[in-house]
């Protein structure tokens, strides 16, 4: 007996790893029962006779299986022809957790119809989602996706979705970024815009005519964020392209310009903090002047450089104000 078990465990480890687990503890506990049964089965003959039945009806499993699945997508499609769409859904949601292997995208996307249907735009959305993700690439699909995810206001869900696309097929990584960017875009989300933006840069089929316009966009992003240094950068990346473009020499000198204020603006209102609660010190008005002094040395020779190159095509009496004033409190600061 202990034989007969020790030859059986292989076999045994084999059918525990088959899908058809029902089959296999049917046959397991008649298996215990027959092991018990010492008097009528006590040779390995029997067993291994036994053994090829199981198998026999492990395979026979594996058949009904799979046309349990073709009858769910048949079932599926005769009830959606019928327009019940309960039914369909019904059906092909049962055929879809019987595709083990997540490459049936037709029965995912006609899930996706029966749910617009009956205007469950979400769960529309999420099988259109799952059909894409399945291996159905055609645009209509994301198109879908996206129209059904908008019409459920479930701007978030779109989004994790054009994420999970991305993650899941890096083939389309840059292609979901644009999408992402137009949602970040409208929502005036600049931080997510500019990662959009970043990823969107990196495409290596990427257009010299998109590529300027996404760093320029880019730069812009950074401004309103006040990362004049990350805008300085993609405006500097611009300007290796068109060198005499006044408008960008502007929007950069304009830039800096402003960062300058915005620093000094940001320490006389800590130092006036301080003064209204009384803890104001010389130290702190040190600071205040010197947080201006750095931001004026730092940008302002560079916002000068960028305004006249801009001035000489464009003329204008209010760059040279600024070119004046900079260049005022860069002599003021600089003997000091």
């Amino acid at each position: 007996m202990q034989k007969l078990w020790k030859n059986s465990k292989i076999t045994l480890h084999f059918f525990a790893k088959c899908y058809f687990f029902d089959v296999f503890i049917a046959f397991y506990r008649a298996f215990i029962y027959l092991c018990t049964q010492k008097n009528q089965y006590n040779n390995i003959t029997d067993m291994k006779k036994l053994f090829l039945t199981a198998a026999c009806a492990l395979f026979a499993a594996g058949l009904n299986a799979q046309t349990t699945y073709l009858e769910y997508c048949n079932a599926g499609d005769l009830c959606f022809s019928k327009e019940d769409y309960k039914g369909a859904i019904e059906n092909y949601i049962k055929a879809l957790e019987l595709d083990t292997e997540k490459s049936d995208y037709t029965t995912a996307m006609q899930l996706g119809s029966c749910y617009e249907q009956i205007e469950e735009w979400q769960k529309a959305g999420d099988a259109f989602k799952d059909s894409y993700m399945r291996g159905n690439y055609d645009a209509g699909v994301i198109n879908n996706m996206r129209r059904c995810y908008e019409t459920a206001g479930c701007t978030d869900c779109l989004k994790t979705a054009y994420n999970e696309i991305a993650t899941a097929h890096p083939e389309q990584e840059f292609a979901m970024a644009k999408r992402l960017y137009n949602i970040y875009n409208k929502e005036q989300d600049n931080f997510n815009c500019l990662k959009s933006l970043e990823t969107m840069l990196r495409d290596p089929e990427l257009t010299e005519e998109n590529r300027l316009k996404y760093l320029k966009n880019a730069a812009s992003f950074a401004l309103k964020m006040d990362s004049t240094d990350i805008a300085e950068n993609y405006y500097e990346k611009v300007l290796e392209i068109v060198p005499n473009d006044a408008d960008i020499h502007k929007a950069l000198g304009i830039g800096l310009y402003n960062q300058i204020g915005n620093i000094d603006k940001n320490a006389q209102a800590a130092y006036s903090a301080k003064q209204k609660a009384g803890t104001a010190t010389r130290h702190d008005y040190s600071m205040m002047l010197t947080a201006t002094k750095r931001a004026t040395l730092k940008y302002g020779p560079k916002a000068v450089e960028h305004l006249k190159i801009a001035n000489q095509t464009m003329k204008d009496p209010e760059i040279t104000k600024i070119i004046a004033k900079l260049q005022n409190n860069i002599a003021a600061y600089s003997n000091r």
